[in-house]
């Protein structure tokens, strides 16, 4: 029995797993019980994610058990956990992009017999009440290409919902959320688990997993580090559980910041944003903070040559055209995309390619391409990134999330920016390696780059700008020092109509 007095639903005990001679768990025992949310923490490489494909009957583990409400699972099959009720909704998203919203959610339902079929109607019923119980308001025949990436978030969980799971994982669910969109999520996770179910809430917004979890278990270095009621531990507790002293090592931007010279300048429009002004400044750090809808993301996107401009772009005093990401890169403006898998990596190629693909350009027409210097090339950016060197001849789709995060920020540098545009630059990054990031951002903006940042995080924004300009249905409601704003008067600027906020 739980703490509650309810009984235990997942069961896997004394769990061991080595890849290589690397033990990537050790003896590891991890309970939720039914009407639980069970949060799993711990930083990249502490053993979550092979601990999470254990439980999905992706990996199968050296030794140890797997049980769901008191029936022992076969592990190391998909199609056993699968049967168990055990579902797993990995940060990656696992979805057909030329198919529509309803295609996608009901590719998990399977009809009840070999000669059975489930009608039209009772399809679309089923899949619209998955969505409206996570409070989605989405169009389930929209292709899922045409959708935001928040949306296509939503879907993935949706799927999982479909498929009748018992315990259902859910792996960085909110990472592409704005909070309102998160709240709606936490809310259907409530209703999930009131009906006996069981959640494991794998997050590194911890914050969000205080708000949402019952009990704690975190993992360091494949082993349990701790367990906890959630009322009974703080953020400092587990973190230091999680990584110890550097987790509290961030940089405090604002205070200090010397900027200098404008180093760009954009006064335009693009669909969606009928207006929009934003000026740069080397050795500056901006943060553009605002929910979904606000602008955010079609501003950054102007600014990296992604969306066209109606209007003008200066870059040191020069107007430009930006008709393409190139013509950006050419004028030393880089832009890194939120989505990782997507937009930004070669997920079957090591780290070589990618990072590589940068320096191909500055290369003459006739110059051969050296896998030594591509090598070299890419190790020390791997190195600046906190990347260890044993990842650099490993499939990129093979590394963590954190890990691809920080070797695409790796690619982003050897475009040798002067502007910097980073996108939700860490998106499904945990707490030490954001550190990490936190830092090597102050210190290009130190050297004199011009960073402008997003962030789904506000509070993450205000740890690392120095200014925060803050939008609200397309329009720019606050531009201020970080220091003029704390989480709630940001969050309250940005979820207010443009009319009703101060200057």
């Amino acid at each position: 029995m739980s703490d509650s007095g309810k009984a235990m639903l997942l069961e896997a005990k004394d769990i061991a797993k080595s890849f290589g001679g690397v033990r990537a768990l050790d003896d590891v025992t991890f309970e939720v019980a039914a009407g639980e949310v069970h949060g799993l923490l711990g930083a990249n490489g502490a053993g979550k994610s092979t601990l999470i494909n254990i439980l999905a009957g992706a990996v199968r583990p050296d030794r140890g058990s797997l049980r769901v409400a008191g029936r022992d699972v076969a592990t190391g099959s998909l199609a056993e956990a699968r049967k168990a009720g055990l579902v797993v909704v990995h940060q990656e998203l696992m979805l057909f992009p030329d198919r529509t919203v309803e295609e996608n959610i009901f590719a998990s339902v399977l009809p009840p017999g070999p000669f059975a079929f489930i009608g039209r109607q009772a399809r679309r019923q089923k899949v619209e009440a998955a969505m409206h119980r996570l409070g989605a308001v989405v169009d389930i025949r929209s292709r899922l290409d045409d959708l935001p990436l928040s949306h296509r978030q939503l879907v993935e969980i949706a799927r999982a919902l479909c498929a009748g799971g018992t315990v259902l994982v859910l792996d960085e669910p909110t990472s592409s959320l704005t909070q309102p969109a998160a709240q709606g999520l936490f809310r259907a996770i409530r209703t999930i688990v009131a009906g006996d179910a069981g959640v494991v809430f794998v997050s590194h917004r911890l914050d969000e997993v205080f708000a949402i979890t019952d009990r704690l278990t975190v993992l360091r270095d494949g082993r349990v580090e701790g367990r906890w009621l959630t009322g009974d531990a703080d953020i400092p507790t587990i973190t230091r559980a999680m990584v110890g002293p550097l987790a509290d090592e961030r940089p405090r931007a604002g205070a200090a910041a010397k900027t200098g010279a404008v180093a760009m300048e954009l006064h335009g429009s693009a669909p969606g944003l009928p207006e929009f002004a934003l000026s740069l400044r080397e050795g500056e750090v901006v943060g553009l903070a605002g929910l979904e809808g606000s602008g955010v993301s079609t501003a950054m996107q102007m600014l990296g040559g992604i969306v066209p401009v109606t209007g003008t772009i200066e870059v040191k005093g020069r107007p430009v055209i930006f008709g393409h990401p190139s013509q950006a890169i050419a004028q030393s403006v880089v832009y890194m995309p939120p989505d990782r898998k997507k937009g930004g990596l070669w997920l079957e190629r090591d780290a070589v390619a990618n990072i590589g693909a940068a320096a191909v350009k500055r290369m003459g027409p006739l110059k051969w391409l050296r896998r030594r210097s591509l090598e070299k090339t890419a190790a020390g950016r791997m190195a600046q990134v906190g990347v260890r060197a044993s990842a650099l001849h490993e499939a990129v789709g093979r590394l963590s999330g954190g890990n691809q995060q920080r070797v695409l920020l790796g690619r982003s540098l050897e475009a040798r920016p002067r502007i910097l545009l980073l996108n939700d630059f860490t998106r499904g990054v945990d707490v030490k390696a954001k550190a990490v990031i936190h830092g090597l951002v102050r210190e290009l903006a130190d050297a004199g780059l011009a960073i402008c940042l997003t962030s789904s995080d506000l509070e993450e924004l205000l740890d690392v700008a120095d200014r925060i300009v803050c939008m609200s249905a397309g329009r720019v409601v606050a531009d201020r020092p970080s220091a003029a704003f704390d989480k709630l008067s940001l969050l309250a600027l940005a979820s207010a109509a443009p009319e009703h906020t101060p200057a």
